[in-house]
């Protein structure tokens, strides 16, 4: 079992590293830059984490279940006697709250997408996973239509990544409530 010394030592470097991580992207925050974050010697920081991309991992993890929490957390509060509109509503202003979380989220989809395939695949079965829990959520939700559960999956990760994507170029404010009445408009 791990101390609260070495959790907590863990702890601080992640947050350190995706604060940083958030300013200056993953290429040019070093190791060594994130050890003087945390004010350790770049020789803690490796007992801890042997490469950066274990770091990166972490963080990646770390980041994806952030995210796939706020959206269980939003699936599993809808009552299934619930409009669907009201259900596509609700869900739609929830993601508008992960937003906080989308310069790490497109800083990591862009590393793994362009030089680190390892990352990369480690990020795609986070996102099968991801996926298939909301799938399988939804289908509670929406009394076993497998179909609509599946596809509504795929949508919600797509929306996800698009306004996080519009959230970080902050053009426009984005119309969360209007996106879901256009969505309910096209699919009923």
């Amino acid at each position: 079992m791990k101390s609260n010394n070495t959790t907590n030592m863990k702890q601080n470097i992640l947050v350190a590293a995706t604060e940083l991580i958030q300013k200056n992207g993953v290429k040019n925050t070093t190791l060594a830059d994130i050890a003087k974050s945390v004010n350790i010697s770049k020789g803690t920081l490796y007992y801890h984490y042997s490469s950066k991309n274990d770091l990166i991992f972490d963080i990646a993890d770390t980041h994806l279940q952030v995210i796939t929490d706020a959206i269980l957390n939003c699936v599993q509060n809808i009552e299934s006697d619930q409009p669907q509109d009201e259900i596509v509503k609700f869900i739609i202003d929830k993601i508008s709250t992960i937003e906080g979380r989308g310069r790490v989220h497109m800083y990591l989809i862009c590393e793994a997408i362009t030089s680190n395939e390892p990352l990369k695949e480690r990020i795609k079965a986070n996102y099968i996973q991801w996926r298939t829990t909301l799938r399988d959520e939804l289908l509670n939700t929406f009394h076993g239509n497998e179909k609509y559960a599946e596809s509504f999956s795929f949508l919600v990760i797509s929306i996800v990544d698009g306004l996080v994507i519009q959230g970080l170029l902050k053009t426009e404010k984005i119309p969360y409530e209007g996106i879901a009445t256009f969505l309910l408009d096209r699919v009923y």
